[in-house]
């Protein structure tokens, strides 16, 4: 210390510029060799495989609708002249939904009524005109007849017994055409009245009734509105069963579809009750693949980039019923849903954190590790992780092949690794002094 205090007296007395030049070394040199020392103590956390139940789950997300759903529309065009439900309406089966204004279906009534009545009287002097024609054709026979008699004893000439049979002849031929004026008049009969209940038909349906007990979800018109049914069947309510049980369809991708059972149990949450989260049970599943949406193609007509390298992946709707006694759940939401598969027991299992953990670069750099450890390419496998072990001394990356997972463990299908062998979940560099 004396020898110091003796330089330090030497440089500040006799040299004072080479004194400030020493001490503006003197830090540069002490921030060096802080920023060059790793310094700071490595925390590593590990946690061990072990041998046991993995209780695998579904997660996906569906809308939650009624069980039964009606939509209620209307089978003629016209005008709404009354309603007789709103939104949330209660109603039973038959009640009057709506009404259309019915002016010009009665005056179609009555005018196919008219037509009907005139079609009937044109039978009735058909029947008048066969009935005269046969009054003939049986006159004309008994002529025949006697002119027939009267020939055979030459009291009559033959000219005579000619016009006879001319004349029943012509009498036949009345008696067809009269019976083909009676066939086409009943048949005008039959297309007027079948006129007249289209009429009546399309009058009834000028009144809208609900098909089902339930309750109204929607309603598309208003009073006033015009309607074209004849363009494109108008839906005017939308009627749901009871809302007390409901069910959520889900849309399971097809490489979990094999594990979904009916029965399972499965839970939901939806985003209007966040810190709630629903039960319910698989009651169907059903075979129709659903497709994702097709992808426009590119301009120019080919698929380029993502679009035309993105696989097909189909899915299958699942039904889950769910009980909905306070009616909190209503028919639109989506739900996030978990679905129970089978447990798999006695299997080796990773801990799910050690499959995220990724070393940051400040340990690598603790450990005297540079940054590009383990970022060799690996099999482009979505089955394929990667884990970390720690000797006390470096990270290394291991690659293993994984299968079916709960909320804490990983299968491990493949690899290197036996029950007990610790990976890393964590590690840190605390630099605190």
């Amino acid at each position: 210390m004396s020898v110091l205090r003796a330089v330090r007296r030497f440089v500040h007395v006799r040299h004072p510029y080479l004194w400030c030049a020493g001490v503006s070394l003197g830090i540069v040199i002490l921030s060096l060799g802080a920023r060059n020392a790793h310094g700071g103590t490595l925390h590593v956390t590990q946690a061990a495989l072990t041998a046991g139940v993995i209780q695998p789950r579904i997660v996906a997300t569906g809308t939650l609708e009624a069980t039964t759903t009606v939509q209620v529309g209307a089978q003629v065009s016209g005008t709404i002249q009354w309603l007789g439900a709103d939104f949330n309406s209660i109603v039973r089966a038959g009640d009057v939904l709506a009404r259309l204004e019915p002016s010009l279906f009665r005056a179609a009534l009555e005018q196919n009524e008219a037509a009907l009545a005139e079609a009937r009287g044109q039978l009735a002097q058909a029947h008048a005109d066969e009935n005269t024609s046969e009054v003939s054709a049986a006159d004309a026979r008994a002529k025949l007849a006697r002119t027939e008699e009267l020939a055979l004893r030459l009291l009559v000439p033959i000219a005579d017994l000619d016009a006879a049979h001319a004349t029943m002849d012509e009498a036949s031929a009345s008696v067809q055409s009269a019976g083909s004026l009676v066939t086409l008049a009943e048949a005008a009969v039959a297309r007027a009245a079948a006129a007249v209940e289209q009429a009546r038909v399309d009058l009834d349906h000028t009144i809208i009734p609900s098909p089902i007990d339930g309750i109204i979800v929607a309603r598309n018109v208003d009073v006033g509105q015009t309607i074209a049914a004849a363009v494109q069947a108008p839906v005017l309510f939308t009627i749901a069963t009871n809302l007390t049980r409901m069910q959520v369809v889900v849309d399971v991708d097809e490489a979990d579809i094999g594990g979904v059972r009916s029965g399972a149990a499965a839970a939901f949450q939806v985003e209007s009750y966040p810190a709630e989260t629903f039960h319910g049970a698989v009651s169907d599943v059903r075979l129709q693949p659903v497709a994702p949406p097709s992808v426009p193609p590119a301009p120019g007509g080919a698929e380029t980039g993502a679009a035309a390298s993105a696989p097909t992946t189909v899915s299958y709707a699942t039904i889950v019923d769910v009980a909905n006694g306070d009616r909190r759940l209503r028919p639109g939401m989506t739900a996030t849903v978990t679905i129970d598969r089978p447990p798999l027991a006695n299997v080796v299992r990773i801990p799910n954190s050690a499959l995220s953990f990724r070393p940051p670069e400040q340990v690598l750099d603790a450990a005297g590790q540079t940054p590009d450890v383990g970022s060799a390419a690996t099999v482009r496998d979505p089955a394929v992780r990667r884990v970390w072990k720690f000797d006390g001394a470096r990270f290394m990356p291991l690659d293993v092949r994984v299968g079916l997972a709960d909320g804490d463990w990983t299968q491990l299908v493949n690899g290197s690794l036996r029950p007990g062998e610790e990976l890393v979940t964590n590690a840190f560099v605390d630099r605190r002094r």
